[in-house]
């Protein structure tokens, strides 16, 4: 069986798109399946993507014809697309030739598609369109696609400090607000190790800073660029500062308690949902240092805050929405 992935990201547009379709491949190819990404950023992809895929490289995010160029030599059995210019034209073309599954985090595009999945825990309240028959649709929380080691963490117990010990500091693949060392000075004056995770897409200047300020702050601190244990330091961390990104839901599900900083447009409704379901404590964009010492302080000092933050987190995100979703794309790859 052979999947095509549709996605891009990178630097200047985050990670999150190839981070969550990489946790779905790498699902299907451990049932058997072949993956190839097509992408724009074959550097971005590469860096993330399962080691036995294929990576082939596409001119253009928005027009379809190379991409339809190479479904005509691949023949995939399904394609599951997950970048935002890949709009409803888009879809069209693509499914007069092969069943096709969307990953979409909003309602921009109307849906031509096979299987629409949205894993947010604001997707059920959206309202779709649709062209052709409606899809079959995968909405909520019960669907986010978790990498591997992320889903065998959340099915252990976390380590619970009545005084915590460790915090973490993650602002997505790029940083591309360029938090990371504001967020840091805000730790200053706090007994903790904080583990500061610098993303496959940072910039050198930005690392440059980040180390900087590491070195400035009295505070102790393990900074490391995208680091292979990665989920086991957001596990093991009493509690993180991130972006309202897919990062969020991993850590929910772990049961890490969030600082949440969203920093674009389109991470408003995660903040939004977080905020609601007292599920976080969620900063508004361009938050101050002063902000972020309050809600650090807050978490420090109020334990029961932090394990009511632990349970909701892991009650909510399961960690089988993977499976779930490659189970379904399987199914839509064999027509049944």
């Amino acid at each position: 069986m052979e999947i095509i992935v549709r996605v891009d990201g990178g630097s200047d547009i985050g990670f999150g798109h190839i981070v969550r379709t990489t946790a779905i491949a790498q699902s299907a190819i451990q049932r058997g399946a072949e993956v190839t990404y097509a992408t724009t950023t074959p550097d971005s992809v590469g860096s993330v993507a399962p080691n036995d895929a294929t990576i082939r490289t596409l001119p253009s995010r928005d027009n379809p014809e190379p991409f339809l160029q190479q479904l005509e030599e691949i023949r995939p059995d399904v394609v599951l697309a997950d970048a935002y210019p890949i709009d409803t034209a888009y879809q069209w073309a693509i499914r007069d030739n092969v069943p096709l599954a969307v990953l979409s985090d909003d309602t921009r595009h109307t849906i031509c598609a096979d299987l629409l999945i949205n894993g947010n825990l604001y997707a059920e309240e959206l309202n779709y369109e649709f062209e052709r028959e409606e899809p079959q649709l995968l909405l909520g929380p019960k669907y986010v696609p978790l990498r591997k080691q992320i889903r065998e963490l959340a099915q252990q117990t976390p380590p619970w400090r009545e005084e915590p010990e460790r915090a973490l500091i993650t602002m997505g693949g790029s940083d591309m607000a360029g938090l990371t060392p504001i967020v840091l000075q805000a730790f200053d004056g706090f007994d903790l190790t904080v583990d500061v995770v610098i993303g496959p897409g940072v910039r050198d200047p930005l690392e440059q800073k980040i180390h900087h300020t590491a070195e400035s702050v009295p505070v102790k601190t393990e900074v490391v660029r995208n680091p292979g244990d990665f989920p086991e330091r957001m596990f093991r961390a009493d509690f993180a500062v991130s972006t309202a990104s897919s990062t969020t839901y991993e850590l929910l599900a772990l049961g890490t308690p969030i600082i949440s900083l969203p920093v674009a447009e389109n991470q408003e409704p995660i903040a939004s949902a977080l905020r609601e379901r007292n599920l976080a404590t969620v900063l508004d964009q361009g938050a101050e240092e002063h902000q972020l010492e309050h809600a650090i302080e807050k978490y420090i000092s109020e334990p029961e805050l932090r394990q009511q933050r632990y349970q909701l987190g892991r009650n909510l995100i399961d960690g089988q929405g993977t499976e779930r979703i490659c189970s379904e794309l399987l199914s839509l790859a064999n027509g049944t």
